[in-house]
């Protein structure tokens, strides 16, 4: 299970941030030892089916290749850091940080959390279901409020300088130390330099991930994956418990009864409903079914809009060198 980590978040912010998910439990259970990625090369296209096991068996899907990548986002931070600490330096705040904290505003305010699961295709991993079902271990509550501190790990700014980071308001006459405060600040300056000569922002941020949510939901359609579903459920019913329509429905049954940190009350049913949820998934190989059926869809889309996937790819690609000249890497 996956408790997304609590991103802190400002709310005059226009950018999105990217909601890191965070281990539930320990690393390396004894049912999930770590081994060598198999090789999944052949199923890309969903011509072949694999066998999927553990999270690692599940291949790249085909749309991946035209989305940022985890090094991507983590690169595209640290450049747009980079970039609104110099602005802020060149307005007089020579010792702002990389990685400001909001003006003495309560946590509270600015702090969310998500719960999805570890895959788009359910849970994979026996050993936390055996012992957390679909939550986690309590005692992680202080590591997920921790994490919260993903924006803010440097010192709090002070209002003067929030004041040149956001230009709250969008005045376009302020000015300070003699210079123009951006109409968006030196965030949005910043921002704006990582997208300089992109065709189409939006498209490149929002294409992929639109058409993934599409076709994703056609793919439950398909008769092979509905047929697996659909024998996967029995499995879960023949062991005296609920039947679901899908993975996701037994993760979030309200029977669980999730508190204010999305945790489970974890009982002797939920770990039992999660045990037969992964048990039977592994049994007929529904995973890879599934992620068969969506790698076709996703296949064939491509196909029919090749030229805007292609048109996001060069945009993904100015992005990347907007970035490695910021960062000099």
């Amino acid at each position: 299970m996956r408790p997304a980590a609590r991103a802190a978040v400002a709310a005059v912010l226009a950018a999105l941030t990217a909601l890191a998910g965070c281990s539930s439990g320990p690393a390396g259970s004894a049912d999930d030892a770590d081994a060598a990625a198999p090789d999944t090369s052949a199923y890309t296209d969903g011509s072949r089916v694999p066998k999927v096991v553990n999270e690692r068996d599940i291949p790249e899907l085909p749309v991946a290749r035209y989305e940022f990548g985890d090094s991507d986002t983590e690169r595209h931070s640290r450049a747009q850091a980079r970039a609104a600490q110099r602005c802020m330096v060149g307005f007089g705040f020579t010792d702002f940080p990389l990685d400001p904290g909001p003006p003495d505003l309560p946590k509270t305010v600015y702090s969310m959390v998500a719960v999805a699961m570890a895959t788009p295709f359910g849970e994979l991993d026996l050993g936390e279901a055996r012992r957390w079902g679909y939550g986690w271990d309590p005692k992680m509550a202080g590591a997920v409020d921790a994490a919260g501190a993903g924006f803010g790990k440097g010192r709090a700014m002070t209002d003067a300088e929030d004041q040149v980071f956001y230009n709250a308001g969008g005045s376009t006459d302020r000015t300070v130390n003699g210079r123009e405060v951006p109409e968006n600040g030196c965030s949005g300056q910043a921002a704006a330099r990582l997208t300089e000569g992109v065709e189409d922002a939006t498209r490149m941020w929002t294409y992929t991930s639109k058409r993934s949510q599409v076709l994703a939901a056609k793919t439950l359609k398909d008769p092979d994956v509905s047929e697996a579903l659909r024998t996967w459920a029995r499995c879960v019913e023949d062991r005296g418990l609920t039947r679901y329509e899908g993975r996701e429905d037994a993760f979030r049954d309200k029977a669980w009864h999730r508190d204010d940190n999305g945790n489970t009350r974890r009982t002797q049913r939920e770990r039992d409903t999660a045990v037969a949820d992964i048990e039977c998934a592994r049994e007929h190989n529904t995973v890879g079914v599934w992620w068969a059926g969506e790698a076709r869809s996703q296949t064939a889309d491509i196909e029919s809009h090749r030229a805007t996937y292609e048109a996001v790819r060069r945009d993904q690609d100015v992005v990347r060198a907007n970035i490695r000249d910021v960062l000099g890497n």
